[in-house]
């Protein structure tokens, strides 16, 4: 079996760089990206070569295959996405990385006497190509094929961080946590306490009951909670007035909840009452702002967030 110690006699034999953290061998052999790479836990090696043909493929396919007829240790062997890749078992007996080397130079050697071209193994390019590490393989991509793969991983990223998503869910989750808040806020509110923290919970129930049922949120799925949640403190401001106005009118005549709210813009003509309602009401919505600023933080980050591929060397081809 290989290890550090005889990749890196093969690295610098093949006139090749190693890479310790990925237990692999990466760089130029006759001109052609080369990788050797050992996976103890699968015991198995992945040897690969980035060449492009200009004319015909199956020159590749057909050498690939004379070679695990030659060497026992070669368990599959294969020529796509313009990379002839070949799997090594690291059970068999005999010298792996001198059969790593000889195959290295028995394919690069086959690909320079066809006129096969060093190339991105992702679309063929062969301009402007530089060594990544995907999924910790090494891969030669151009910017095009880059962009594509790291939107890929910030799919990937995206799915696993919100691996829910159900719209219907998240909206119906969000009505729930404001109806729960709602009750719960005025009810503090008419025991004569402050429902402050109420609206912090309910602010802070809301985006993260939402991101779990809906995954990542969209700008209107933001602006729609946000007005939901105005709504919600706006209308639990005015209720709890109500029942202040009924306890108040209610000693002199009987009134009802329906009659406090209507007689609410006759109350704010004065204007004391007007003063006290505005102020109760900002320091409402200043709550519920400032448990909201993380919450849209931990939004934008979701929608700014992008995984980039590790470099694994400067402008490589």
């Amino acid at each position: 079996m290989a290890n550090g110690k005889h990749l890196t006699a093969l690295a610098v034999k093949m006139g090749m760089r190693y890479y310790e953290e990925q237990n692999l061998v990466f760089g130029k052999v006759a001109g052609y990206e080369c990788a050797v790479r050992e996976q103890p836990e699968k015991k198995m090696m992945m040897v690969h070569v980035v060449a492009k043909s200009a004319v015909d493929d199956s020159g590749m396919q057909q050498l690939l295959e004379q070679l695990q007829q030659e060497y026992p240790a070669i368990t599959a062997a294969v020529y796509e996405n313009y990379t002839a890749s070949l799997r090594l078992s690291t059970t068999q007996e005999g010298d792996l990385m001198q059969q790593a080397e000889e195959v290295l130079c028995r394919i690069t050697d086959f690909a320079k006497k066809e006129d096969y071209r060093p190339c991105c193994s992702g679309c063929g390019k062969t301009k402007d190509v530089r060594r990544f590490l995907l999924d910790g393989e090494a891969r030669m991509l151009c910017p095009s094929c880059r962009a594509k793969a790291e939107a890929s991983l910030t799919d990937q990223w995206q799915q696993k961080k919100f691996p829910h998503h159900s719209v219907l869910k998240g909206v119906i989750l969000v009505l729930v946590v404001l109806l729960i808040g709602a009750t719960a806020w005025v009810g503090v509110y008419t025991g004569g306490h402050s429902a402050v923290l109420i609206g912090v919970a309910m602010t802070i129930l809301s985006f993260l009951g939402y991101q779990y049922m809906a995954g990542r949120m969209k700008t209107g799925s933001v602006i729609g909670l946000l007005l939901g949640l105005l709504a919600t403190v706006f209308l639990c401001h005015n209720l709890c007035v109500a029942f202040e106005l009924v306890v108040a009118i209610g000693q002199q005549q009987q009134i009802s909840i329906t009659g406090a709210l209507l007689f609410i813009p006759t109350f704010l003509k004065d204007p004391t009452n007007r003063e006290v309602y505005f102020l109760q009401l900002g320091l409402s919505v200043l709550a519920v702002a400032l448990a909201a600023a993380p919450m849209l933080w931990l939004v934008h980050y979701s929608w700014h967030h992008k995984e980039q591929l590790e470099s694994l060397e400067e402008l490589a081809a």
